[in-house]
């Protein structure tokens, strides 16, 4: 029997916490996982933060501890341990919030003193627990009880890739094997059992068969006193695999609650764009982000696979299954190959929108 083990991404303001920082690291160690945290390198600047956006990308919880302090704040007036949190929210990362019980009797110098800084703690405290499992405490050791029982909670409720002994685990090409033939082939069988007639379905293609995609321009609004650009028409081929990492990577996605039921909903406009962005991004060497697009049905096409194949689910609060994140990590890892991509017709080019060629609305500021 595999027994997994998880990394757990630590999260708060850095000198006020110190103490319970180390208590949480000592509970999730107990538990046989991984503690993650920037313990000699707390975020202060843009490339440090950076840099922990990676770490979280690699982790499967992340607990974030709320005290007195909103932390240190940067240029865009967002501290860094709320742009952490945001990151691992954007991710899809279950996250543990744990707020302190009483923060009127936190010592002065472990609390915000304006008033801005309060109203900044406030409105974080209040976005960070809203639909989340959130905990309070007050001490160390209760702090240390309310993460044990959270993660607890959490490893049941929302289980996650995890790690295990390399010697135990399928390959990648034996993952990709597994969903393609085994699991949904015996599914469809189930299904057409059910019917009175025989339906014959489609063959499933192979995950480095070929598929082409074709791209549109898509139109970037210029800035201040700039014309607004787009790309160009074209169409590159990869396979589907390779072009899983950009699906992956783009999708555009948020979530909704009915009944507390969470599930969640894509951005079809907004991830057409990102998607052929990226793709065109893969067979040019220019900036491409925002200038073109794929079409709704090349959205529809590309989802429908990865759900047949077990790599995207229907339901839930989020898109992704662990499978599916544990090859995009695998894949990110490798790195992208230029060969992965072909460009078979057109050109991938970047031009500004004349004004000649834009309507009136455009030129109106109102």
């Amino acid at each position: 029997m595999n027994e997994k083990r998880y990394q757990v991404f630590i999260s708060s303001t850095f000198i006020d916490l110190t103490v319970e920082r180390r208590a949480v690291q000592d509970v999730v160690i107990s538990t046989g996982d991984f503690p993650v945290q920037m313990e000699s390198f707390p975020a202060a600047d843009e490339d440090q933060f950076e840099f922990i956006k990676t770490l979280i990308d690699q982790c499967d919880y992340y607990i974030l501890i709320i005290a007195g302090r909103y932390g240190s704040v940067a240029e865009d007036g967002i501290s860094y341990t709320h742009k952490e949190f945001r990151y691992a929210a954007s991710k899809g990362i279950p996250i543990l919030v744990m707020l302190h019980e009483e923060p009127g009797r936190i010592e002065a110098d472990k609390s915000e003193e304006t008033s801005s800084g309060k109203k900044r703690l406030k409105d974080f405290i209040a976005e960070a627990e809203k639909g989340r499992l959130r905990k309070t405490w007050k001490s160390v050791e209760g702090l240390k009880l309310a993460v044990r029982e959270a993660l607890d909670n959490a490893k049941a409720t929302k289980p996650r890739v995890g790690w295990v002994r390399g010697d135990t685990t399928a390959s990648l090409e034996a993952l990709e094997e597994l969903h393609l033939v085994r699991k949904e082939n015996r599914a469809f069988k189930e299904a057409l059992g059910r019917l009175k007639i025989d339906v014959p379905l489609p063959e499933i293609p192979e995950a480095n068969d070929l598929v082409g995609l074709d791209l549109m321009p898509a139109t970037e609004s210029g800035g201040y006193a700039s014309a607004p650009s787009a790309g160009s028409y074209a169409k590159i081929e990869c396979s589907w695999i390779s072009a899983f990492t950009v699906f992956h990577g783009n999708l555009k996605w948020g979530v909704n609650d009915w009944n507390d039921q969470y599930f969640y909903h894509i951005d079809e406009d907004e991830s057409c764009i990102a998607i052929g962005s990226a793709l065109a991004g893969e067979v040019s060497g220019i900036d491409t982000s925002g200038k073109f697009k794929i079409s709704k049905t090349n959205l529809d096409r590309l989802m429908s696979y990865y759900i047949e194949v077990g790599l995207v689910t229907t339901e839930g609060d989020e898109p992704f299954t662990p499978a599916a994140q544990k090859i995009a990590r695998r894949h990110r890892i490798a790195g992208s190959s230029e060969a992965s991509f072909s460009l078979t017709s057109g050109k991938i080019e970047v031009s500004e929108i004349s004004s000649s060629s834009r309507s009136l609305d455009d030129e109106i500021p109102f």
